[in-house]
């Protein structure tokens, strides 16, 4: 009996997608959208005179997904500063280059996975969030973590011309790079 619990906790979570805490969850959709406007390029992002915050997931955590979209909603109300915004999810299967994103947010996924959003957002040169610290090792440029206090970290190495945050995020963040993950 003991082994049969054992196995349902083990593997359960595996069928039905990630785990995710949900204090972290809602501190990232709080403060990562007040992020992307300290791009200073954020007018070349908008997207029909809109910001787009897509949100990237595998389809088990579509539900995760639709949760931080519900969220952010409730939160900004339509707006991210004056700018209005929408926010869609994509599952890795079908984002492309043609999905639309003034910024992605990817939830947990495999390397590949995160490899792929982290490829489409260099070549469009739009920001990416991650949930997991662990993805900025796979090209994705900024986490945030709760530990004595709220740290937000900057993959430095994945920094390029097309971003570029106002000089108060360099300050506040703190900068990751390969000799430091």
């Amino acid at each position: 009996m003991m082994r049969l619990l054992l196995l349902y906790f083990l593997f359960v979570p595996l069928l039905f997608g990630y785990s995710y805490d949900e204090l972290l969850l809602k501190a990232q959709a709080s403060i990562f959208p007040k992020i992307m406007l300290l791009d200073k390029k954020i007018e070349t992002k908008l997207i029909k005179n809109r910001l787009v915050y897509t949100i990237v997931c595998d389809e088990s955590d579509y539900g995760t997904a639709l949760h931080v979209k519900q969220y952010i909603d409730n939160k900004f109300k339509g707006h991210f500063d004056k700018y209005p915004y929408e926010v869609k999810t994509v599952d890795f299967a079908h984002l492309d280059m043609k999905t639309p994103a003034s910024a992605f947010y990817v939830l947990k996924s495999s390397k590949e996975n995160i490899a792929k959003v982290a490829k489409i957002a260099r070549k469009r040169g739009v920001i990416t969030f991650s949930y997991d610290i662990e993805n900025l090792k796979e090209g994705l440029l900024l986490s945030l973590l709760i530990e004595k206090s709220t740290m937000i970290y900057l993959n430095k190495e994945n920094l390029r011309d097309d971003v570029d945050f106002v000089s108060f995020l360099y300050q506040m963040v703190k900068f990751l790079d390969k000799d430091n993950f």
